[in-house]
């Protein structure tokens, strides 16, 4: 059976996009998720800057988490679209050591952290849902406006009534 998509109210989302999560890896990484945004830190060392990346969460098309265990590492990784993809879960390590390599992904460690990252694939997915869903509603309004707009045109021309014009807005408007 597949998955069942949780869809949330527009005030429950509202609520919840200003929503800071902090989540720190090892290897000196820290990721933050707030807002729009994912952002990804690694402190410097001796002879390396401190470096940041700020993913838009717009652009992410996949989040894997996996749970850390006892002799390996848990992380989260995120597929960027466009972007090159790793697929390391069926190795013994279960990808973690792909994932110490990835720039876009902060291996952790700990029920808690684990937690969090499965906070951070939820928000993620939900941003997606209610963005596909905005999208959606866009281009049913902006349809039915063209629809309208060519009754209007056919109801100036004389083609139809005033009265059949509308019964087609109400139709095009549900109402």
């Amino acid at each position: 059976m597949g998955k069942q998509i949780e869809m949330i109210s527009k005030e429950e989302w509202q609520k919840t996009r200003n929503k800071r999560i902090i989540l720190q890896g090892v290897q000196g990484k820290t990721l933050v998720l707030e807002g729009k945004t994912v952002r990804i830190t690694k402190k410097g060392w001796l002879f390396a800057a401190e470096r940041e990346k700020t993913l838009p969460i717009r652009n992410i098309s996949s989040v894997e988490v996996k749970k850390p265990g006892l002799l390996v590492s848990g992380y989260i990784q995120f597929s960027i679209s466009g972007g090159q993809s790793l697929n390391s879960s069926y190795k013994v390590t279960g990808g973690t050591l792909d994932a110490v390599k990835d720039e876009n992904s902060v291996v952790f460690g700990g029920e808690d952290n684990y937690r969090k990252a499965l906070k951070i694939k939820k928000y993620i997915e939900k941003y997606s849902e209610n963005q596909n869903m905005n999208d959606i509603v866009k281009v049913d309004s902006h349809s039915n406006a063209d629809e309208i707009m060519k009754y209007k045109k056919l109801l100036d021309d004389g083609i139809i009534s005033q009265k059949e014009f509308e019964i087609k807005k109400k139709q095009l408007l549900e109402l």
